[in-house]
């Protein structure tokens, strides 16, 4: 349990570190600029906004699913639950992105965990 709290505060330091430069990845294609805007955020600041909920929904499950040792699934589903709520309350659009962002982190991380698997087999032979 101690090893996945120390994972929590990996993934929160890695979101905050990865989350600019993911939302100015993003931005262009899932937020375009209206133009009908009256108050308007610094692009780092919209990327930072945009891009963190969606970091942290990729970064969850590779996380967890690759180094955590028990209750794996439980602590992604947990830990997942404030992003997905606050997705929830921006939009639906926002929400479908988010759920798939989350299902492209599951994906990838069961990718890397056979990948790690597969490399720890051939370094034992």
């Amino acid at each position: 349990m101690k090893r996945n709290i120390l994972l929590v505060f990996v993934l929160i330091v890695l979101s905050l570190l990865l989350a600019t430069p993911f939302g100015n990845l993003v931005n262009p294609y899932l937020f375009p600029y209206s133009g009908f805007s009256t108050f308007s955020f610094p692009d780092d600041l919209s990327g930072f906004l945009n891009g963190l909920p969606f970091v942290y929904l990729i970064l969850t499950p590779i996380i967890f699913n690759v180094w955590g040792k028990s209750k794996k699934w439980l602590s992604i589903v947990l830990v997942s639950v404030p992003a997905i709520v606050i997705s929830i309350v921006a939009s639906v659009r926002y929400t479908f992105w988010a759920l798939i962002f989350f299902v492209v982190g599951i994906i990838l991380s069961i990718i890397l965990k056979k990948i790690f698997k597969l490399s720890s087999i051939k370094n034992l032979e």
